[in-house]
């Protein structure tokens, strides 16, 4: 049997490692107060009273410079937190491992690599797009359209059968993968203090698989089929507001993983990230992000076995109202 993926530390472990890693910076990082010294902005109604020409602040006003800017009469760095609505694009910087058996509907197939077999590319960007929508204080949800694409030519590494498609060893093949999901994600949120939160979460996938073998004979192959997968997980988001003049920026990190084993098919994501969300108008935050994900199927369903990660860095552009 041809290799398999590498096999990835359980999403679990990685996603406490980050738990901890993330309620130990919020200890070390709290400071006094939630913006710096020094930036204050008046009560509204509030002014000096002058008697017989002598002039008698305020004894709020008065303290000023002691008083932490991040009081509620006076947020002017950071106005606004948060978001209820957020339409976003990641650019998907992935790596492709794995091995597949499709089978035609008489069960003929052999296990193929993807790479080593049907020489599709092992590295390629992908664009995904994201709606996020907050429906509550504690609930929120994101619908994501991932279509992901592989395709090349090369010759066939072994001898194979491919759907029905009798493939033999040096044969020119152009290979091609489709991996397209809509994905759809319910979060909710318990507060772990002012700046940690973690909650639970749950998600229905409606992958669209679509693979296809061509020879240089112009026999071809097709498999094509739909997977109804959902999963249930957890998320952790740190959103820090002790960050001096840096809280203009609104950084934060977060991370979150899912898994579910159903009909035979493993499916397990994980996702790393932290970013940065400063306005770009009054009621508008533009948010750019730098992560790490990982995506996993593994399994059987029917007429396809698969064993397929996709992993690698991406990037997020938001914005956020």
């Amino acid at each position: 049997m041809s290799t398999r993926g590498l096999q990835r530390t359980p999403c679990a472990l990685l996603t406490l490692v980050f738990v901890l890693a993330a309620v130990t910076l919020a200890g070390a990082w709290d400071q006094k107060y939630r913006f710096p010294m020094k930036v204050r902005a008046p009560k509204a109604g509030v002014t000096d009273m002058g008697i017989g020409g002598i002039g008698v602040a305020s004894s709020t006003l008065s303290s000023d410079w002691h008083a932490a800017a991040g009081a509620p009469a006076a947020e002017i760095l950071c106005p606004k937190r948060g978001y209820d609505f957020a339409l976003g694009m990641r650019p998907f910087f992935t790596t492709l491992t794995g091995s597949v058996k499709a089978m035609s509907t008489g069960g003929e197939g052999t296990f193929l690599n993807l790479h080593g077999h049907l020489r599709l590319p092992n590295e390629r960007t992908q664009w995904e797009l994201y709606g996020h929508l907050k429906l509550w204080d504690k609930v929120s949800v994101m619908m994501e359209y991932l279509p992901w694409s592989w395709s090349g030519p090369g010759h066939m590494g072994v001898d194979g059968n491919f759907a029905g498609l009798l493939l033999k060893k040096d044969t020119p093949i152009t290979s091609t993968l489709d991996i397209t999901t809509f994905r759809v994600t319910a979060d909710y949120d318990v507060s772990f203090g002012k700046d940690l939160c973690f909650g639970p979460n749950g998600e229905f996938n409606v992958i669209k698989w679509n693979q296809r073998v061509v020879t240089g004979d112009g026999d071809s192959g097709d498999f094509a089929k739909t997977i109804l997968q959902p999963a249930i997980g957890a998320h952790v988001r740190y959103d820090p507001k002790n960050t001096g003049y840096f809280s203009w920026f609104k950084p934060y990190m977060e991370g979150r993983f899912s898994w579910m084993n159903l009909d035979g098919l493993g499916y397990s994501t994980m996702d790393l990230g932290a970013g940065v969300a400063p306005p770009v108008s009054r009621n508008v935050d533009g948010g750019v992000k730098l992560g790490y994900k990982t995506w996993r199927l593994d399994g059987t369903r029917k007429r396809i076995l698969t064993d397929v990660g996709v992993e690698g860095m991406y990037m997020d552009f938001s914005l956020r109202f």
